[in-house]
């Protein structure tokens, strides 16, 4: 049985190697310049041997800006840049919302969680939930908080994409917050997320396809 790596893990895995290439890129470049360990040590005001031991990977971690330095000396820009990975750490509110939607809609459908919006190594995203019913599959997202409608909805949608779903439910905490959000936030969300109310449980409970993307509160 293949082993689950931990995703924190495996980040730091990448960020090694990554930084590894980095470093092996800069001291090519300094080489192919014929400029010294010595020189760059003076450009960035530290000594020769701090130089030697960054080039070789002793340090385990120099820092970006560090980094960023030592690629200006030698005519490389090291931009620091995030792309979509794992699914965030999980709080216990969020789990207990989950829990209380997957409790609300009954055992009409099988539960798959944190599911791959991809089967490639190089997109990492997970759909919170997908609802299997015969060939029927349906993504759920949960949110305790809606914070930034727009972005949150945007992310939401990029996945349902990836993972060619029909249709995607936002499931949101129950709360006066929300509420409030939904209403202030209804002309971002409305195209995106036609269906809100609790027909959408009904569908649901009842085994059938909600007829597009919705809203739900628990």
């Amino acid at each position: 049985m293949p082993v689950r790596r931990d995703p924190i893990d495996e980040a730091a895995r990448r960020a090694r190697y990554q930084l590894e290439r980095a470093l092996d890129d800069i001291r090519a470049r300094r080489i192919a310049a014929g400029v010294s360990q010595r020189r760059i040590a003076r450009a960035l005001g530290c000594s020769r041997q701090l130089v030697g031991a960054i080039e070789a990977g002793r340090l385990q971690d120099i820092g970006a800006i560090q980094l960023a330095r030592m690629g200006a000396a030698v005519g490389l820009d090291v931009p620091v840049r995030t792309h979509p990975g794992g699914s965030p750490l999980r709080d216990a509110a969020q789990l207990r919302l989950l829990a209380r939607f997957r409790t609300t809609i009954g055992d009409a459908w099988t539960w798959r969680s944190e599911v791959p919006v991809a089967s490639g190594p190089d997109d990492r995203r997970a759909i919170d939930a997908v609802l299997l019913n015969g060939p029927r599959r349906v993504g759920i997202e949960a949110l305790t908080r809606l914070t930034d409608a727009q972005g949150q909805v945007r992310a939401i949608l990029l996945k349902q994409e990836a993972a060619a779903l029909s249709c995607m439910l936002l499931v949101l905490a129950d709360t006066r917050h929300n509420r409030q959000m939904l209403r202030d936030a209804d002309p971002t969300l409305r195209p995106s997320f036609p269906n809100q109310g609790r027909g959408i449980l009904g569908d649901l409970r009842a085994g059938r396809m909600p007829p597009a993307n919705g809203i739900v509160m628990v």
